[in-house]
């Protein structure tokens, strides 16, 4: 017994020693990551889109499909973008189009603005999606650290979450001060913070390489999607999972007005989305280095589907807590969980255009489920969409990887 808490002691000690020895550039992306999680939209989005913007759950999923739709066309040229000619440009434009964006959704609500805003949004993050986990990546190889990559990328997700519970508290104290739209504008400044960091304070993965044709790098991205049944197979399960959890974003907050729950209780619900998925990511790491990869992924998307279900069949907010807890917690961190997986399967000169092919997946399947589970919702109810969803998750069971590669 001694001797197992002696080694315990020193296994603490250890990783408390590694949390200081990262390079500098890994904690900037960490912060990045925590302020961004700041912006208080997320605790807002009903009342911003059927309060303030005067649409339906159907026209606000239709919207949501239009910015899937754009993001999937634009996801290929702006992850060869990337590529060809920096990930670093490419995450700057992003984030600069965000901003750009965020002003022109809180100008008046008018549903042509609203279209507008949308595809500029879509057009950020089309240019930040797969480059900046590559960007990421590439600091992890420059200082030969890129097996701890999975641990790096769910620390910059665990930031992110700590930030937008933050956030989800200040919302509970700031509601009732600002109009939505206004609580929408502050976006803008930590969309700023951000671009000033990643400007100045982090320099590009890799230098000097040989400049490519922008069509062989997406050539050769495609075949290699092609070849790899792996990475067909995650992307597909991830796609699934990543689109039916996506909903509980959109739709708790729906349920909670169903019940009659105060909207001042939104902030609180949603810290409960956001705090398992922190436990999501510092637990599931062990699940899968005790039962391997293959039984983990039918696991999550068993627990997923059945959150789902069971928050529809309880249609109470003891089930919306399921809803949160299991569909969202976990459903919304599965790439987050995969991403070294994917990752390794990937080169660096085609990783940001190979991971815009895998989010093409999600994407995809977002453009057709949004309208779909919007008329669901304002014609059924939102607790019949939450079964429906239920049902579709556990489909991924069937696209998990037979044997990932190391």
């Amino acid at each position: 017994m001694f001797i197992n808490n002696q080694i315990h002691i020193l296994k603490r000690r250890n990783e408390m020693k590694k949390i200081f020895a990262w390079p500098k550039e890994i904690y900037l992306f960490w912060i990045v990551d925590f302020i961004l999680g700041l912006e208080l939209i997320g605790s807002v989005l009903l009342i911003f889109f059927r309060d303030w913007g005067g649409l339906n759950q159907t026209q606000t999923q239709m919207l949501q499909s239009w910015f899937t739709l754009w993001i999937f066309i634009l996801e290929i040229p702006t992850g060869v973008f990337g590529d060809v000619v920096g990930k670093k440009k490419s995450v700057l434009i992003g984030y600069i189009l965000t901003i750009i964006g965020t002003i022109t959704y809180s100008i008046v609500p008018n549903i042509w603005l609203f279209l507008l805003s949308e595809f500029i949004f879509a057009a950020g993050i089309a240019f930040i999606s797969g480059s900046k986990e590559a960007w990421m990546y590439g600091i992890a190889e420059k200082y030969n650290i890129q097996s701890e990559f999975k641990q790096i990328y769910a620390t910059a997700k665990t930031f992110n979450i700590i930030g937008m519970i933050v956030a989800s508290v200040i919302f509970i104290y700031i509601n009732t001060l600002l109009p939505v739209q206004q609580i929408f504008r502050l976006g803008i400044f930590t969309n700023l913070l951000v671009i000033l960091l990643l400007g100045f304070l982090i320099k590009p993965a890799q230098g000097g390489k040989k400049k490519r044709k922008p069509t062989e790098v997406a050539k050769e991205a495609f075949q290699l999607l092609k070849s790899n049944i792996t990475l067909r197979k995650l992307a597909i399960y991830t796609g699934l999972l990543g689109s039916t959890s996506y909903f509980v974003i959109w739709l708790y907050q729906q349920a909670l007005r169903v019940l009659s729950v105060d909207d001042i209780a939104f902030g609180e619900y949603r810290i409960v989305l956001l705090g398992s998925q922190l436990l999501v990511l510092r637990l599931f790491p062990i699940l899968f280095k005790k039962l391997g990869l293959k039984k983990v992924l039918i696991l999550i998307a068993i627990i997923v589907g059945l959150g789902f279900i069971i928050g529809g069949v309880l249609h109470n907010t003891i089930g919306i807590l399921f809803v949160l807890a299991f569909s969202g917690g976990l459903g919304l961190q599965v790439s987050t969980l995969v991403s070294d997986n994917v990752n390794n399967e990937i080169e660096e000169d085609q990783r940001s255009t190979v991971l815009s092919f895998v989010n093409m997946a999600r994407r995809l399947m977002l453009t057709v489920f949004n309208p779909v589970i919007g008329f669901l919702v304002d014609t059924k109810g939102v607790f019949i969409a939450f079964t429906v969803l239920g049902v579709i998750s556990l489909l991924a069971i069937f696209f998990k990887p037979k044997i990932i590669s190391k």
